[in-house]
């Protein structure tokens, strides 16, 4: 079985420093896996690491698609496939580094992307232009009718979600969920059997520690020239020679233009390019625009951890010892050689040598903890079928329907939150008040 490591964690914890120093230790070359680094150009607002910091060593799938073009998972699993192939050979450690955590489950496991995904014909773009024009509600009733197990699952109003179901149902011929029942029976059967021996780090940090950091790091992109990226790349949009996929429905929610960055300054940069504002208020969307991106990094930071925790662990318990993962500590970059560098390099001659590794609850008392497991976590796929939906008969939205939570986790949140606080309080008052009237006497006036 063909070797590979792998680096995830948050944005702005140094997964592309640790793939650099793996490289360096123990030849190999890394295989991009961040969905807007494949993107030509626009370092920036990728984050690309500079070629100076990448010290020679060879970076693939990274800098090589134009900004209209769309990539999705399944062209990553071909083409990472192909460079793990040609780096085997070579006798190179490939060193798959990147921050869209699905992109490398889909590469890893044998039967999260199946066999019967695979398209009938050739996807491309404008294949799915009938969906661009088409109301949300609309497409979501088109999902009832033929994936029904997905739209149970989607909430009616994620178009992004509710549209690449419809597209593996187009490409396909069969309904998502019917595909996940059988990669689910695939795992009852013979358990998730995974492509490669992979040995993988997660990067974690503190958020007390790493939010500022990611705050300082937002600073930084627009001091080393983030606005002219996204100028130039709104230049480009008037003049036609990049396109923005669908239309208004669906703006931001594809390729490039999910990076985070681009959407959080539209404001600012259309109050700019109208000239009818003063001074004063560009400087005041400015800074709304700038703490809109702290906070959406902040959130996909926050987000990325809970994918590891709850679809990618789970996931390495099924996969019959083919996979592990060792967390190192990444929230005191002051010891970063010694917590981090050090322990990876260590850890991963071992995995080459096939020499006796440590066990990863061990590495420290932060490892411990977040690499635990309830023993009733469910894979993704388990999740899936058995998602379900909750109704609170409490709390209504804005437009007075109930308020439908999506899964088990969004459902606890939401008995803790504020608004539902708050209405219980506002209908036990209600109650309160109609009991004399229901007990047959008025209420005495005040």
């Amino acid at each position: 079985m063909q070797k590979i490591a792998a680096v995830i964690g948050t944005t702005g914890v140094g997964k592309s420093q640790l793939g650099v120093e793996l490289c360096k230790a123990l030849r190999g070359q890394v295989i991009n896996a961040d969905s807007m680094q494949v993107y030509k150009g626009l370092d920036i607002i990728s984050n690309k690491m500079p070629a100076i910091e990448r010290q020679g060593v060879p970076h693939h799938l990274m800098d090589f698609l134009d900004p209209e073009k769309e990539y999705n998972v399944t062209d990553f699993e071909r083409d990472a496939a192909l460079c793990i192939d040609k780096l085997t050979s070579e006798q190179q450690l490939p060193v798959v580094v990147g921050g869209t955590n699905y992109y490398i489950q889909s590469l890893i496991w044998q039967n999260t992307l199946s066999k019967s995904e695979s398209p009938r014909r050739s996807p491309s773009p404008e294949r799915y232009s009938e969906f661009d024009n088409v109301l949300t509600s609309e497409l979501y009733a088109q999902l009832c009718k033929v994936d029904p197990v997905m739209a149970n699952k989607w909430n009616p109003s994620d178009r992004r979600k509710i549209i690449r179901s419809l597209k593996i149902f187009h490409d396909t011929g069969k309904p998502q969920g019917e595909i996940i029942k059988e990669q689910q029976e695939q795992l009852k059967r013979h358990g998730l059997p995974a492509k490669y021996k992979s040995l993988i780090f997660w990067l974690y940090a503190d958020p007390v520690k790493l939010n500022p950091r990611l705050d300082e790091r937002v600073d930084k992109m627009i001091e080393t020239g983030l606005f002219d990226e996204i100028q130039e790349l709104r230049k480009r949009v008037v003049d036609g020679s990049v396109r923005l996929p669908g239309q208004d429905l669906e703006k931001y929610q594809r390729g490039l233009w999910q990076a985070i960055g681009y959407k959080e300054f539209d404001s600012y940069f259309t109050a700019l390019e109208a000239n009818n504002s003063t001074s004063s208020d560009l400087d005041k969307i400015r800074q709304e625009c700038t703490e809109r991106m702290k906070a959406a990094t902040r959130r996909y930071a926050k987000r990325q951890v809970q994918w590891i925790r709850n679809k990618l662990l789970p996931t390495v318990r099924n996969s019959n010892g083919d996979v592990q993962v060792y967390l190192l500590d990444a929230t005191n970059l002051d010891v970063w050689d010694s917590s981090v560098r050090d322990k990876a390099i260590e850890i991963a001659t071992a995995f080459q040598s096939n020499d006796t590794m440590p066990a990863p609850v061990e590495l420290s008392e932060v490892a411990a903890s977040m690499l635990s497991v309830p023993p009733d976590a469910q894979d993704t796929h388990s999740r899936v079928l058995n998602w379900k939906k909750y109704t609170c008969p409490i709390c209504r939205t804005e437009k007075g329907e109930e308020a439908v939570l999506n899964g088990e986790m969004e459902w606890q949140q939401h008995l803790k939150s504020r608004w539902h606080r708050k209405s219980t309080k506002h209908q036990k008052l209600v109650k309160e008040r109609l009991r004399p009237l229901q007990e047959g006497s008025t209420p005495s006036a005040s």
